[in-house]
């Protein structure tokens, strides 16, 4: 009976242990998608000298996945997409690709016959 009991209790901790891991990396993992957002915001600010409009950062909790941010350029309206690689450290950040992305609203558009 005390192996029965002895067994339970080793179970039960190595559920709990198990379980404070999972919520430690989950927790490390919801950080680094902060720090990201926050550098991504810094790296647009420092750009056109404010956070542009209609910003929205797409990022996984995964490290092999890129990054995507699509916002409106200041200056012209555009619709414009970056893509950063972010692994690691936040030194091993980079900026991977760029590109203006028609509207959806102009793409479904007829086109004018001359």
């Amino acid at each position: 009976m005390e192996n029965y009991i002895a067994g339970i209790i080793g179970v039960g901790a190595l559920i709990a242990a198990s379980l404070v891991g999972f919520i430690i990396y989950r927790w490390r993992q919801e950080a680094r998608v902060e720090r990201i957002k926050d550098w991504v915001n810094t790296y647009l600010r420092v750009r056109y000298g404010e956070v542009p409009a209609r910003l929205n950062i797409i990022c996984s909790h995964d490290t092999n996945w890129p990054v995507i941010a699509r916002y409106d350029t200041p200056v012209t309206g555009i619709r414009h997409s970056l893509q950063f690689m972010c692994p690691g450290k936040e030194s091993a950040w980079v900026l991977l690709s760029e590109k203006d992305e028609q509207d959806v609203s102009q793409r479904n558009a007829p086109i004018a016959a001359a």
